[in-house]
């Protein structure tokens, strides 16, 4: 499979796994929007045109959010091998977080083995946390308090600080992310 087949079949099947999914905000936008928008910050911003990597990207939430037990785990798994291959599921995998543990572990597991991605997985993971800072920006979660927010920002920049030296524009629109969605919610905390 060629690099644009691979991605536009990667698209139809990420788009089939969250076709019921929606993303956290009151706006109702469908879950599907997410992996796009990451890959194509990866591409139109960060300058990044491999297409293992922005095929991961679009893939990078099937797994994390679209199973439920071990057992549908491992076959989806098996799945994404046979279709994309082992590169593309290893990639997937490096950057999914196990649901069967305690979101706070997962978040901490994030911070603690950021360092320790690959390349692929660090610009990934780049930005997966700018688009969720984004969102955040445009149409947060409706249940998450300014604190919240605050809290989110904070730890996307613990788990920045190990995935930095990969792509110096990423890295840079990720601070003037985090800049723009903390200048909003602490004026907005300091207005109550």
């Amino acid at each position: 499979m060629t690099g644009s087949a691979q991605l536009l079949k990667a698209l139809e099947y990420a788009s089939h796994r969250h076709r019921t999914q929606k993303r956290k905000g009151t706006r109702n936008i469908p879950f599907i929007n997410h992996p796009i928008q990451v890959a194509s910050l990866l591409a139109n911003e960060g300058g990044e045109t491999d297409p293992v990597l922005l095929t991961a990207a679009v893939l990078h939430d099937v797994i994390e959010d679209t199973v439920n037990s071990a057992e549908e785990r491992t076959e989806l798994m098996n799945e994404i091998s046979g279709i994309f291959g082992d590169e593309i599921l290893a990639l997937t995998m490096e950057v999914t977080d196990d649901k069967t543990l305690e979101k706070k572990v997962r978040k901490q597991l994030q911070v603690e083995h950021a360092n320790n991605k690959s390349l692929r997985a660090k610009k990934l993971k780049i930005a997966d946390k700018i688009t969720n800072l984004r969102d955040i920006i445009i149409d947060p979660p409706g249940w998450w308090s300014n604190d919240r927010i605050l809290e989110y920002i904070s730890w996307a920049e613990q788990v920045f600080e190990g995935l930095k030296g990969v792509n110096p524009v990423l890295e840079d629109i990720f601070r003037k992310t985090v800049a723009e969605a903390r200048f909003k919610y602490m004026s907005q905390s300091a207005e109550n």
